[in-house]
Protein backbone atom coordinates (compact mmCIF):
# COMPACT_ATOMS: atom_id res chain seq x y z
CA UNK A 1 0.00 0.00 0.00
CA UNK A 2 1.12 3.58 -0.61
CA UNK A 3 -0.11 6.97 -0.03
CA UNK A 4 0.86 9.71 -2.23
CA UNK A 5 4.05 7.78 -3.30
CA UNK A 6 5.00 6.64 0.16
CA UNK A 7 4.88 3.09 2.10
CA UNK A 8 2.58 2.92 5.11
CA UNK A 9 5.70 2.92 7.33
CA UNK A 10 7.28 5.67 6.05
CA UNK A 11 4.26 7.68 6.59
CA UNK A 12 3.46 6.61 10.08
CA UNK A 13 6.85 7.66 10.79
CA UNK A 14 6.37 10.94 9.78
CA UNK A 15 2.77 11.66 11.72
CA UNK A 16 2.67 8.92 14.85
CA UNK A 17 6.16 8.08 16.16
CA UNK A 18 6.98 10.16 19.28
CA UNK A 19 10.26 11.68 17.36
CA UNK A 20 8.89 13.38 14.98
CA UNK A 21 8.96 16.93 14.03
CA UNK A 22 6.29 19.66 13.13
CA UNK A 23 7.41 19.63 9.62
CA UNK A 24 7.42 16.42 9.01
CA UNK A 25 4.00 15.78 10.66
CA UNK A 26 2.64 18.50 8.35
CA UNK A 27 4.62 16.78 5.44
CA UNK A 28 2.56 13.26 6.75
CA UNK A 29 -0.58 15.05 6.72
CA UNK A 30 -0.49 16.55 3.01
CA UNK A 31 0.26 13.10 1.94
CA UNK A 32 -2.59 11.93 3.55
CA UNK A 33 -4.92 14.64 2.29
CA UNK A 34 -3.57 14.47 -1.13
CA UNK A 35 -4.35 10.47 -1.10
CA UNK A 36 -8.13 11.11 0.18
CA UNK A 37 -8.48 13.70 -2.42
CA UNK A 38 -6.99 11.42 -5.43
CA UNK A 39 -9.74 8.56 -4.00
CA UNK A 40 -12.43 10.44 -3.75
CA UNK A 41 -11.96 11.78 -7.60
CA UNK A 42 -11.49 7.85 -8.41
CA UNK A 43 -14.77 6.79 -6.81
CA UNK A 44 -16.25 9.74 -8.25
CA UNK A 45 -15.28 9.03 -11.97
CA UNK A 46 -16.23 5.36 -11.54
CA UNK A 47 -20.03 6.34 -9.99
CA UNK A 48 -20.45 9.10 -12.44
CA UNK A 49 -19.40 7.18 -15.71
CA UNK A 50 -20.87 3.65 -16.15
CA UNK A 51 -18.13 0.84 -16.92
CA UNK A 52 -20.45 -0.96 -19.57
CA UNK A 53 -23.18 0.75 -22.13
CA UNK A 54 -24.49 -2.11 -24.43
CA UNK A 55 -27.52 -2.57 -26.66
CA UNK A 56 -28.62 -6.05 -27.18
CA UNK A 57 -30.34 -6.64 -30.11
CA UNK A 58 -29.92 -10.58 -30.30
CA UNK A 59 -29.01 -13.84 -28.13
CA UNK A 60 -30.32 -15.15 -24.96
CA UNK A 61 -27.95 -14.67 -21.89
CA UNK A 62 -25.83 -12.01 -20.94
CA UNK A 63 -23.83 -12.18 -17.80
CA UNK A 64 -23.12 -8.44 -15.22
CA UNK A 65 -19.18 -7.80 -14.81
CA UNK A 66 -18.55 -9.48 -11.56
CA UNK A 67 -16.96 -5.46 -10.48
CA UNK A 68 -20.49 -4.17 -10.91
CA UNK A 69 -22.24 -2.55 -8.49
CA UNK A 70 -25.50 -1.01 -10.09
CA UNK A 71 -27.40 -1.57 -13.29
CA UNK A 72 -30.14 0.56 -15.40
CA UNK A 73 -31.95 -1.61 -17.83
CA UNK A 74 -33.87 -0.36 -20.95
CA UNK A 75 -36.10 -2.65 -22.34
CA UNK A 76 -38.39 -2.11 -26.00
CA UNK A 77 -40.91 -4.40 -27.30
CA UNK A 78 -40.86 -4.64 -31.28
CA UNK A 79 -43.19 -2.53 -33.50
CA UNK A 80 -46.09 -3.59 -34.79
CA UNK A 81 -45.78 -3.97 -38.99
CA UNK A 82 -47.68 -1.38 -41.32
CA UNK A 83 -51.08 -1.52 -41.30
CA UNK A 84 -53.22 -0.80 -44.55
CA UNK A 85 -56.28 1.18 -44.83
CA UNK A 86 -58.47 1.58 -47.77
CA UNK A 87 -60.97 4.00 -49.01
CA UNK A 88 -63.59 2.83 -51.70
CA UNK A 89 -65.80 5.32 -53.14
CA UNK A 90 -68.04 4.08 -56.33
CA UNK A 91 -71.25 5.51 -57.67
CA UNK A 92 -71.20 7.89 -54.77
CA UNK A 93 -70.69 5.05 -52.20
CA UNK A 94 -68.06 4.90 -49.69
CA UNK A 95 -66.39 2.34 -48.02
CA UNK A 96 -63.92 1.87 -45.65
CA UNK A 97 -61.31 -1.12 -44.68
CA UNK A 98 -58.49 -1.44 -42.03
CA UNK A 99 -55.95 -4.48 -42.43
CA UNK A 100 -53.57 -4.64 -39.87
CA UNK A 101 -49.82 -6.00 -40.26
CA UNK A 102 -48.30 -8.03 -37.49
CA UNK A 103 -48.11 -7.64 -33.78
CA UNK A 104 -44.43 -6.50 -32.78
CA UNK A 105 -43.22 -9.32 -30.66
CA UNK A 106 -42.32 -8.87 -26.85
CA UNK A 107 -39.26 -8.07 -25.28
CA UNK A 108 -38.27 -9.69 -21.76
CA UNK A 109 -35.35 -9.84 -18.90
CA UNK A 110 -35.24 -11.63 -16.06
CA UNK A 111 -33.27 -12.74 -13.43
CA UNK A 112 -34.53 -14.89 -10.36
CA UNK A 113 -31.77 -14.21 -7.56
CA UNK A 114 -32.40 -10.46 -8.73
CA UNK A 115 -36.35 -10.66 -8.33
CA UNK A 116 -35.68 -8.78 -12.15
CA UNK A 117 -38.86 -9.89 -14.61
CA UNK A 118 -39.23 -6.99 -16.73
CA UNK A 119 -41.84 -7.19 -20.29
CA UNK A 120 -41.88 -4.70 -22.47
CA UNK A 121 -44.82 -5.21 -24.96
CA UNK A 122 -44.86 -5.49 -28.45
CA UNK A 123 -46.68 -2.71 -30.72
CA UNK A 124 -50.41 -4.47 -31.50
CA UNK A 125 -49.82 -6.72 -28.40
CA UNK A 126 -52.98 -6.83 -26.11
CA UNK A 127 -51.96 -6.79 -22.38
CA UNK A 128 -49.78 -4.90 -20.41
CA UNK A 129 -45.97 -4.44 -20.01
CA UNK A 130 -44.82 -5.20 -16.59
CA UNK A 131 -41.18 -4.99 -14.06
CA UNK A 132 -40.85 -1.27 -14.01
CA UNK A 133 -41.72 1.87 -15.25
CA UNK A 134 -43.50 1.44 -18.52
CA UNK A 135 -43.48 4.06 -21.04
CA UNK A 136 -46.63 3.40 -23.56
CA UNK A 137 -45.43 3.00 -26.83
CA UNK A 138 -42.16 4.21 -26.99
CA UNK A 139 -40.29 1.24 -27.85
CA UNK A 140 -39.47 -0.03 -31.31
CA UNK A 141 -41.02 1.97 -34.29
CA UNK A 142 -43.84 0.38 -35.87
CA UNK A 143 -43.22 -0.17 -39.36
CA UNK A 144 -44.86 2.39 -42.27
CA UNK A 145 -48.15 1.86 -43.45
CA UNK A 146 -50.39 3.33 -46.33
CA UNK A 147 -53.72 4.38 -47.45
CA UNK A 148 -55.40 3.29 -50.24
CA UNK A 149 -57.82 4.72 -52.77
CA UNK A 150 -60.28 4.01 -55.58
CA UNK A 151 -61.88 6.74 -58.00
CA UNK A 152 -65.64 6.95 -58.08
CA UNK A 153 -66.14 4.74 -61.43
CA UNK A 154 -63.27 3.67 -61.77
CA UNK A 155 -61.14 0.88 -59.93
CA UNK A 156 -57.50 2.51 -60.31
CA UNK A 157 -55.92 2.70 -56.63
CA UNK A 158 -53.62 5.36 -55.66
CA UNK A 159 -52.30 6.59 -52.63
CA UNK A 160 -53.63 8.86 -49.92
CA UNK A 161 -51.43 8.71 -47.08
CA UNK A 162 -48.91 7.15 -44.86
CA UNK A 163 -48.28 6.65 -41.26
CA UNK A 164 -46.80 4.63 -38.32
CA UNK A 165 -48.38 1.27 -36.96
CA UNK A 166 -48.16 1.54 -33.31
CA UNK A 167 -44.87 1.29 -31.36
CA UNK A 168 -43.59 -1.35 -28.71
CA UNK A 169 -43.28 -0.08 -25.09
CA UNK A 170 -40.92 0.77 -23.12
CA UNK A 171 -39.99 -0.40 -19.51
CA UNK A 172 -36.97 0.51 -17.42
CA UNK A 173 -35.52 -0.21 -13.67
CA UNK A 174 -32.75 0.62 -12.02
CA UNK A 175 -31.12 -1.95 -9.38
CA UNK A 176 -28.35 -0.21 -7.02
CA UNK A 177 -26.92 -3.98 -5.46
CA UNK A 178 -23.20 -5.13 -5.07
CA UNK A 179 -25.35 -8.56 -5.25
CA UNK A 180 -25.54 -7.91 -9.11
CA UNK A 181 -22.17 -8.80 -9.66
CA UNK A 182 -21.52 -11.91 -11.86
CA UNK A 183 -24.99 -11.80 -12.40
CA UNK A 184 -26.55 -14.15 -16.02
CA UNK A 185 -29.61 -12.27 -17.13
CA UNK A 186 -31.96 -14.51 -19.64
CA UNK A 187 -34.10 -12.36 -22.53
CA UNK A 188 -35.95 -12.40 -25.15
CA UNK A 189 -35.71 -9.75 -28.36
CA UNK A 190 -39.40 -8.70 -29.03
CA UNK A 191 -39.25 -9.11 -33.30
CA UNK A 192 -40.36 -6.22 -35.47
CA UNK A 193 -44.08 -7.38 -36.31
CA UNK A 194 -44.36 -8.22 -40.36
CA UNK A 195 -46.53 -5.72 -42.62
CA UNK A 196 -49.30 -6.52 -44.29
CA UNK A 197 -48.46 -8.18 -47.12
CA UNK A 198 -51.74 -7.07 -49.29
CA UNK A 199 -49.85 -3.59 -49.93
CA UNK A 200 -46.31 -3.60 -51.28
CA UNK A 201 -45.18 -0.13 -49.58
CA UNK A 202 -45.91 -0.96 -45.91
CA UNK A 203 -42.88 -2.19 -43.98
CA UNK A 204 -41.93 -4.31 -40.97
CA UNK A 205 -42.01 -2.91 -37.59
CA UNK A 206 -38.52 -2.25 -35.87
CA UNK A 207 -37.11 -5.47 -33.85
CA UNK A 208 -37.00 -4.62 -30.00
CA UNK A 209 -33.95 -3.75 -27.98
CA UNK A 210 -32.08 -4.32 -24.68
CA UNK A 211 -29.96 -1.19 -22.88
CA UNK A 212 -27.54 -1.97 -20.27
CA UNK A 213 -25.92 0.60 -18.30
CA UNK A 214 -23.38 -0.89 -15.23
CA UNK A 215 -21.41 0.91 -12.82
Amino acid sequence: MTINNKTLSTLQGLVTATSTTEGDFRTGMNDVLAQVNANQEALAINVNNPQVITTLTSGSTYTIPSNALAIYIRAAGGGQGGNKFTRTEQNDQVSYNSFGGGSGGNTTISNTALSLSITAKGGGQSGSSSGGTVKIRKGGEGGKGATEGTGVSFWFPFVLGNWRSENGDLVSTYINSSSIAGQSLSYSIGAGGAPNASYLNSTAGDTGYIELWIW
